[in-house]
């Protein structure tokens, strides 16, 4: 087992993950359209789209948490509400 066969599947996930949450703020573009226009970008343009994303999602999990229960529970129900 190579570190491609593990990193490949995260990279998928990982992006998937943050396409749909930008996808979820930005309504009038689809999943699909906006997943081709990201396919069009280079990879490194790509990283820094989902690991921005995904920085900017732990922060505001952080920042949830700090309010216990309560806004864990707030920060998963916005989560579904913008992806869903």
């Amino acid at each position: 087992m190579t570190a491609s066969d593990i990193l490949t599947p995260a990279w998928e996930s990982s992006r998937t993950v943050a396409l749909a949450l930008i996808a979820g703020f930005a309504r009038k573009t689809g999943f699909s359209t906006l997943e081709s226009r990201v396919d069009d970008l280079p990879l490194r343009g790509q990283a820094v789209i989902v690991g921005l994303t995904l920085a900017l999602l732990l922060g505001c999990s952080l920042f949830a948490a700090q309010f216990g229960l309560l806004g864990f529970a707030l920060f998963l129900g916005a989560v579904v509400v913008i992806v869903g």
